[in-house]
């Protein structure tokens, strides 16, 4: 039996795009606080905008089955749960700094210009080192997002209820009812 389910297919796409909505404005809040071995961070976790741009949401439907999905960069579940070790490539780390527009700062503490290529890649690699043996800190952007969103799904039932009343008459049909008049229906054996 094929359900018309109109009303939940709408509910399930506008909470899948607040979502994913939701999800970007996520990534670039200023405000997030992650606290470091060195010092707390306030800032956003994006840098390139990289995690942002490969964000879609993606709706299919398979044998009846619809589904709506957020993909995006891999390592958006590594950004969100943490890890316990990492590694970067170096370039990417040196992209990162100089999108981050960073203030670096050497051993002597001397400010370290992002167009000295030599020095920023030597701080890349100890940054690197650092993530190998540390890992990410987790910033939970996504658990937190999903754990404020859910309780939306509780309201799911009135799309359901809804598509059942409005496809009540094919139902009592598919499953055996018979109609015998405008609004009556009976059980027919065969």
């Amino acid at each position: 039996m094929s359900l018309k389910l109109k009303n939940t297919e709408k509910y399930l796409k506008t909470y899948s795009q607040d979502l994913y909505d939701s999800m970007i404005v996520e990534i670039a809040r200023k405000d997030r606080t992650r606290n470091y071995q060195s010092r707390p961070i306030t800032s956003s976790i994006s840098a390139s905008g990289d995690l942002q741009r490969s964000l879609k949401l993606h709706k299919s439907r398979k044998t009846g089955i619809i589904s709506f999905n957020i993909i995006g960069n891999e390592y958006a579940e590594s950004v969100d749960e943490g890890t316990t070790t990492s590694n970067p490539p170096v370039s990417k780390l040196i992209d990162w700094l100089i999108s981050k527009g960073a203030t670096l700062r050497d051993y002597n503490g001397d400010v370290v210009s992002l167009s000295d290529i030599k020095k920023v890649s030597s701080i890349a690699y100890l940054i690197k080192k650092s993530l190998n043996r540390r890992g990410i800190q987790k910033t939970n952007f996504i658990t937190d997002l999903i754990n404020d969103k859910i309780g939306k799904l509780d309201q799911i039932d009135e799309p359901i209820s809804q598509d059942v009343y409005d496809d009540l008459e094919n139902i009592l049909i598919k499953t055996g009812y018979k109609k015998t008049g405008k609004e009556r229906f009976i059980i027919t054996k065969e």
